[in-house]
């Protein structure tokens, strides 16, 4: 992944990071800023599971040995981990998992399936969210050619490829335990996550509302420009309010993470305010375009599709 390996190399994939793990040691409000023009551009949101959710992860919860190994290369793109952690019927946030942990004398067995993981087929490894025979949460590093691995590919209608994982009694040595899991810190990390995917909303909507701004201005019906027409300035004008709102939230939700260090309430208002927002300006926008946004050779459809995954990601 080429574009992937540059944003490690500008500094992008480790903002968050401190810099003696190998990352830029930028502030929350800097990693939203990032995500903006990661949105504006509609870049493929790996750099959001993969660097910011997983490198979160194992600083609040990784051993030493963990974060020296691991997160320089996450920081530097030249190495991805995906986190596996979305099951079937089980909420993003509980810990009733599926996915069970059984311990033997050298390490734990894995045994599950887990649903839409990102990247697989280039991932040296795998962030496994699991619970162990007592109930309790465990995070596991396993390495994508590990034995007892089977996954089946599939194309979201955002056009990213995820894949469906089952674990079947897959050995995992007790150093790729993240030994600090904890349910509370997971869940910390994750909104780490959301406000970067909450700015990626926010710059994919700003750039689709400007897409379609100008097309109203050159596109003539009835021999004046569209955008003259009242009931397209309505639309366009309640989704750039909308977008302006999403903006405010997620630009606090940071500053208010960098400055308190933990803020679910506000992560959770912004993503959700900042996923509607994305949506309602792609459905305009794309209306704007007319018969044309439902065209292929049209940028507007891939905001659209994005915009429909983003709604509801977590």
């Amino acid at each position: 992944l080429p574009l992937y390996r540059q944003m490690g190399e500008l500094g992008f994939l480790g903002i968050v990071i401190p810099e003696e793990h190998g990352g830029s040691g930028g502030s929350w409000l800097d990693l939203a800023l990032f995500n903006e023009e990661a949105g504006r551009a509609l870049l493929p949101p790996l750099h959001v599971s993969a660097a910011t959710l997983v490198g979160q992860a194992l600083l609040f919860m990784g051993s030493r040995a963990q974060k020296e190994e691991w997160l320089p290369p996450l920081a530097s793109g030249q190495t991805i981990v995906t986190p596996a952690y979305l099951e079937e019927g089980c909420g993003p946030r509980t810990p009733e998992l599926g996915t069970v942990a059984r311990a033997t004398g050298d390490g734990f067995v894995l045994r599950g399936a887990k649903r839409f993981v990102e990247a697989f087929d280039v991932a040296a490894s795998l962030l496994v969210l699991a619970t162990d025979e007592a109930g309790a949460a465990k995070l596991f590093l396993v390495p994508r050619e590990q034995s007892g691995l089977r996954h089946r590919e599939w194309v979201l209608q955002s056009l990213d490829r995820v894949a469906d994982v089952t674990l079947e009694n897959v050995a995992v040595p007790m150093e790729a335990t993240l030994q600090g899991t904890d349910w509370g810190a997971w869940l910390d990390a994750v909104d780490g996550a959301k406000i970067a995917l909450a700015a990626y909303a926010v710059g994919a909507a700003q750039a689709a509302l400007d897409m379609a701004t100008a097309y109203s201005k050159m596109r003539v019906q009835f021999g004046r420009p569209i955008g003259s027409f009242q009931s397209l300035q309505h639309k366009l004008a309640d989704a750039a309010m909308q977008v302006e709102r999403a903006r405010t939230l997620v630009h606090y939700a940071a500053w208010l993470r960098q400055a308190n260090g933990s803020c679910p309430e506000e992560t959770a208002m912004a993503k959700l305010v900042a996923g509607n927002a994305f949506c309602q300006t792609a459905y305009a926008a794309t209306l704007t375009h007319g018969g044309y946004g439902f065209m292929e050779e049209q940028d507007i459809q891939l905001f659209f599709r994005r915009a429909k995954l983003l709604e509801h990601q977590v």
